[in-house]
């Protein structure tokens, strides 16, 4: 889970598909259908390349976000933990509780690693977590919990991931409980 460079994308490629936002409309209707589809497939595809698109052209992350919410995979490629932390950081004020939700199931699903790959991952999350957003840290370091919790890992082996997670360093609990209009709504990213 190192960081890499940044890769070398070249914004001509993406200019031809980009339009004006309306004022109106929602999600994908304030823009035009093939800016919608260059973000729909950088959703699903690569989210190192929306975000470097998004640092440049601003303007989208609102829409973006708002349309994440409501995003289904079509795809099972993982979002890079680097990305999905640059775009919680550029996206602050487009937290809806769903668009977080659904990120997080774009993320790498930790469930089903052996006790040497946890540990692993638990190490490049203590060595990365000034770089990764409170957001993403708070929820792997409850998943680990959970994980911890319910597997059959020796005792000594789980002390010592415990140990390990008490290092990670979160400075809040994001908080799921939502009274936005999709508060009630789970739409599962992953299906």
């Amino acid at each position: 889970m190192e960081e890499r460079e940044e890769e070398n994308y070249n914004l001509e490629n993406y200019e031809r598909f980009l339009g004006d936002i309306k004022e109106d409309g929602v999600h994908w209707e304030k823009i035009q259908k093939r800016t919608a589809t260059l973000f729909q497939v950088l959703l699903d595809e690569d989210l190192k390349e929306l975000v470097f698109l998004l640092e440049h052209y601003p303007k989208y992350i609102g829409v973006v976000c708002e349309h994440f919410r409501y995003l289904y995979n079509y795809s099972n490629k993982r979002a890079d933990i680097f990305a999905a932390s640059k775009l919680l950081y550029m996206s602050k004020e487009y937290h809806q509780k769903q668009f977080i939700r659904n990120l997080l199931r774009k993320l790498e699903d930790i469930n089903d690693y052996d006790i040497t790959k946890l540990k692993t991952f638990l190490e490049n999350l203590m060595a990365n977590q000034e770089k990764i957003h409170p957001i993403i840290l708070g929820y792997y370091k409850g998943e680990i919990s959970n994980i911890l919790e319910t597997s059959n890992y020796h005792k000594l082996q789980k002390i010592a991931l415990q140990k390990l997670l008490k290092e990670i360093d979160v400075e809040t609990n994001y908080d799921y409980s939502a009274s936005d209009r999709d508060a009630n709504l789970d739409i599962p990213y992953m299906v």
